[in-house]
């Protein structure tokens, strides 16, 4: 159980990570990135900033329902006095590091000791997504606080079910608030938990009880949010039919294997940059050819051999098994999804949606170590240790060369230059 020394050495997580975050954050704000779409990643910052911090706010749609519930924090910043794009970036900084602080939080509850668990959790915060989106105004920030607390709360009703059941619901509706796919992962959560403690039957019937509250609270916020659209919908049922039907994603696919380097490589270990011409004159940047400089080099095919053991590891402890199949549950759903759920042939975009479950099973050795040889948990701790030094060695120059890069925009679409293809 969390004691309070953990609790201390969270609150001393959020503000190292803030202090990571932020400054990268604040840099990106005084250039033009938050101007526009599809600068990088297929992301649409823009969108994103109005949502958080300008007048008036984009709701952004069915894909994102509820997102404009997360406007406040940025709102009272811009109120106060902040500019518009730093409010908004200090807010996704501010939840990027609540999603470090949940990662160590979950890492403890799993067994994994201080060292472990703080070893592992300054790989996850060097992570190349969890930066990024810590960053960049998107919906992806978001997701991936939302996605770890979802597991953070499965973790502790696996052991007391009867614990945070307000909270597991709250968790789901902001899971499918921010994307509306996320809420597959909150249901296999609940599953998990019912499964274990009720046995498969009565678990598929609590599943869809849990659904139900879910969709019926997030129902209510929407009709609340999107009362006019709603309204308009109902009069005009096939042109609302169409919008919905011309926002499902476009252009080329790839296969699976590019899905595994994008989601269990690129996320983790930052490659150089690859360039996208775009038909509205755009040269997009994007993770998309194995190609790292001398760190990254390193680092990627350790990463990949840590987690292929640590995987294995968690899904054969007896107490890491349970939450190790519900994540890897998640993990092979996004899998499949975005094997036709994609934009263009980039895939980083989704890649806050695996994050966490991908890293927490590769921390799955973790709790095997609890109660081992000092020297045997020393050397864990020092080959995360090795592994984060490289890892971070990789991705905070290609950060700081990412916020520093878009100081004038060299395209011929006037901002913020949608394409019209998403």
């Amino acid at each position: 159980m969390l004691q309070r020394l953990d609790a201390l050495l969270a609150v001393a997580l959020y503000l190292a990570a803030f202090a990571l975050y932020a400054p990268f954050g604040l840099r990106l704000a005084q250039g033009r990135y938050l101007d526009y779409y599809n600068l990088a990643f297929d992301f649409d910052p823009y969108r994103t900033l109005r949502t958080l911090a300008l007048s008036p706010p984009d709701a952004q749609g069915f894909k994102h329902p509820l997102i404009l519930l997360l406007r406040a924090p940025a709102w009272l910043l811009v109120q106060s006095g902040v500019a518009p794009k730093s409010a908004a970036v200090l807010e996704m900084v501010a939840f990027g590091s609540g999603t470090v602080v949940l990662c160590f939080l979950f890492l403890r509850l799993a067994a994994a000791a201080r060292a472990e668990a703080l070893a592992l959790t300054a790989l996850f915060a060097l992570t190349s997504t969890q930066i990024l989106t810590s960053l960049i105004t998107e919906s992806y920030g978001f997701s991936g606080f939302a996605i770890t607390l979802v597991w953070l709360i499965a973790m502790v009703r696996l052991r007391d079910p009867n614990r945070l059941s307000g909270l597991r619901v709250l968790a789901a509706v902001m899971a499918l608030g921010v994307t509306v796919t996320n809420a597959v992962q909150p249901m296999l959560a609940e599953l998990l938990v019912a499964w274990r403690q009720r046995g498969l039957a009565r678990a598929i019937r609590q599943v869809i009880r849990f659904g139900m509250v879910v969709g019926a609270i997030a129902a209510l916020l929407g009709v609340a949010i999107w009362f006019r659209e709603l309204w308009a919908a109902v009069h005009h049922p096939v042109l609302a039919l169409k919008e919905i039907w011309w926002q499902q994603t476009k252009g080329p696919r790839t296969d699976i294997l590019a899905e595994l380097k994008a989601f269990f490589g690129f996320s983790f270990v930052a490659p150089h940059y690859s360039w996208l011409m775009l038909p509205e004159g755009t040269n997009m940047r994007d993770f998309r050819q194995s190609a790292f400089a001398l760190p990254g080099s390193i680092a990627a095919p350790a990463w990949l051999a840590f987690w292929m053991v640590g995987t294995v590891a968690g899904l054969r402890h007896h107490r890491y098994r349970w939450i190790a199949l519900g994540l890897l549950a998640a993990t092979a759903f996004n899998l499949l999804f975005h094997t036709h759920f994609q934009f263009r042939g980039s895939l980083f975009i989704y890649a806050a949606h695996l994050h966490f479950t991908i890293f927490a099973l590769g921390a799955g050795l973790a709790p095997w170590l609890a109660g081992q040889s000092r020297r045997l948990r020393g050397a864990y701790v020092c080959v995360v240790l090795a592994l984060a030094a490289l890892i971070g060695a990789n991705n905070l120059p290609i950060a700081a060369q990412f916020v520093s890069g878009f100081d004038q925009v060299d395209t011929p679409c006037p901002a913020p230059c949608a394409d019209g293809l998403g």
